[in-house]
């Protein structure tokens, strides 16, 4: 079960525990659409990906909210993390098809360009 696009790691974290309720045994992907500071309530984004996995996800990562170099320097703090706290889970990223280096705390929907013109980027 794949449960994403969540900018606050405490909604996610009652999306795994929903799904280990009433689906036990299926495995669980979690990310987050944030970037590699924080969530939008200021949670650390490493802290973010140990609260995943102590919440029972599988795999963890982001999606959709930033390019692929932002979502991969976001998964590598929570990888790092995740080991620190002597944790262990499968990562996955799943960035936008376009660059947001400019883009504040949610992405691409606070760029100037959003909605209609994305596609130069």
């Amino acid at each position: 079960m794949i449960a994403e696009y969540y900018e606050h790691v405490e909604e996610a974290e009652w999306h795994i525990h929903a799904i280990k309720e009433y689906m036990p045994g299926t495995p669980i992907c979690a990310s987050l659409a944030i970037n590699a500071d924080s969530d939008v309530h200021g949670v650390p984004t490493g802290e973010c990906g140990v609260r995943l996995v102590k919440a029972g996800a599988d795999v963890i990562g982001v999606n959709c909210h930033f390019d692929p170099f932002r979502c991969i320097e976001a998964v590598v703090k929570m990888r790092d993390a995740v080991k620190e706290a002597g944790l262990k889970c499968h990562f996955m990223v799943q960035p936008l098809g376009y660059w947001t280096p400019d883009a504040s705390v949610q992405g691409f929907i606070d760029l100037p360009e959003f909605p209609f013109a994305l596609e130069p980027r």
